[in-house]
């Protein structure tokens, strides 16, 4: 079977797709209309490769004026997508974030035609004027499968269409994601991996430990926050004058495989987000059988059931996070109860190669 995948091929969730695929026998052409350095990533797979529209012309066209995007951009554009599309003859094309991508595959004019809604390109996108709501409306009309990770993005696209949603969930593989022997430290450790932005709710997070720990001054505790984003050096501001600065630890990006050895040094995982989609962070703590406290984003609600596999707080609430906080540090066989369940729950729904399994089953069916 051949695909011709429109998706950014620095997404992590691309990068997933493309291999697992690829490795299953799929051959698949990722193209990509961004620029991009090649990615080394992508370089000793068999079945996969990564093309993409001119740098130099995508760089100058995204600074320019719409007009001149136009002519300069995006027409020479969908005439290239077209032309490699002629050239590999795919089964089908599927694009990966409806705004863009979901866009350019409807003007290839292929079928066909498979487009997976994302997160923000259906949440955040049409919200913005009524002409992107419209581009929204024509695409989902002229796309011939509609898949959605979640069944919280699935409705808010039911928002622009009557058509049937099919749910790919996103998960994780649970031979990686897995409990590891920890040696005891006496530290009890609060972690977070997420980006270092507003959405993700991080400055709640910090308040919320703050408060907790301040509670319990004379115990070793600390908080490690792992990711990167634009709002790290506002955070690291807001650690420093929480008075508990010295506990509050910031790491940076790591590298997804390296994840399991971090989660597994968690006691509590928590995830204070405003918003969340879905929250593929979430079901690799659960596959680790780290207990979770969350938000109750719509995103994490669909994979949390409270006081069953986790427990869920208000959006904004710094004292019910802190509590929340303090019950798992005080139960210890709650904490264990939490990380059970969650395992049991990842396997059921969110292994990863199940979910593979429903890719190409959906593939073989188009």
């Amino acid at each position: 079977m051949k695909v011709f995948m429109l998706a950014n091929p620095v997404a992590v969730h691309t990068q997933k797709w493309v291999k697992s695929l690829s490795d299953r026998g799929i051959n698949i052409l990722l193209y990509s209309f961004r620029p991009y350095k090649e990615e080394g990533f992508y370089k000793n797979m068999e079945n996969a490769e990564v093309r993409g529209f001119t740098k130099e012309r995508n760089a100058r066209g995204i600074k320019s004026f719409f007009l001149f995007k136009l002519f300069w951009y995006y027409i020479p554009l969908v005439w290239d997508i077209k032309r490699q599309i002629r050239a590999y003859k795919p089964d089908l094309v599927h694009s990966h974030c409806i705004s863009d991508n979901g866009l350019f595959g409807v003007l290839s004019g292929f079928h066909p035609l498979l487009v997976s809604v994302w997160g923000t390109d259906i949440f955040v996108y049409p919200s913005k004027s009524g002409i992107r709501k419209r581009i929204i409306r024509f695409i989902l009309k002229r796309t011939d499968h509609i898949l959605s990770t979640s069944h919280v993005m699935a409705e808010e696209t039911r928002k622009y269409t009557s058509r049937k949603i099919e749910i790919t969930p996103f998960g994780v593989d649970v031979s990686l994601f897995r409990q590891l022997e920890k040696k005891p430290d006496g530290v009890f450790t609060v972690g977070i991996v997420k980006t270092l932005e507003y959405g993700y709710g991080i400055d709640v997070l910090i308040d919320a430990f703050a408060l907790f720990r301040k509670k319990y001054a004379e115990t070793s505790m600390k908080l490690r926050v792992v990711g990167d984003g634009s709002l790290r050096g506002k955070l690291e501001k807001q650690a420093e004058d929480s008075g508990v600065g010295d506990d509050i630890i910031f790491e940076g990006r790591v590298p997804n495989h390296e994840l399991p050895i971090i989660l597994n040094d968690f006691d509590v995982f928590v995830a204070l987000s405003r918003s969340e989609s879905f929250g593929v962070a979430i079901v690799e703590a659960m596959a680790c059988q780290c207990p979770v406290i969350v938000s109750d984003a719509p995103g994490f609600v669909e994979i949390v059931e409270d006081g069953i596999n986790g427990l869920i707080v208000p959006r904004e609430n710094v004292a019910a996070a802190a509590e929340a906080m303090e019950r798992l540090f005080l139960d210890d066989r709650l904490r264990l109860a939490l990380g059970t369940s969650g395992r049991e729950r990842v396997e059921k729904m969110y292994d990863w190669q199940k979910n593979v399994d429903t890719m190409i089953a959906l593939y073989q069916q188009v």
